[in-house]
């Protein structure tokens, strides 16, 4: 999704990414982990306002209520998926975010020979 040109420098910067695509009457969100480390999603709001008002939706993992159809809640680094299919047919704007954990904490083993 382009935003403008300031706010596609800032997420360069960011760990995730979350962007829109539009494909017919359907908005595709996706989530990009473009971070060092893996992270784990709690939440994604989406919200979209269409002619006659608007709608906000929490997405969770699954098994949740209205849950994501990517099968987990947690992202490895370098992985873009798609997370949402929202039918959008008479919406105007839609807009998400996600909020999540990244894991950055790790332990590791000495060698040993074998």
């Amino acid at each position: 999704m382009t935003c403008n040109s300031c706010e596609n420098n800032f997420q360069g910067y960011q760990t995730i990414v979350v962007s829109i695509q539009k494909s017919g009457s359907d908005a595709l969100i996706y989530v990009q982990n473009q971070g060092r480390n893996i992270v784990m999603i709690r939440r994604i709001l989406l919200c979209y306002t269409t002619t006659g008002g608007w709608g906000m939706l929490y997405l969770r993992p699954p098994p949740d209520g209205i849950s994501w159809t990517y099968p987990s809640a947690f992202l490895e680094t370098g992985i873009t998926a798609l997370y949402y299919k929202l039918t959008a047919s008479n919406a105007k704007i839609v807009q998400a975010q996600a909020e999540y954990v990244e894991i950055d904490g790790r332990s590791r083993s000495c060698p040993m020979d074998f």
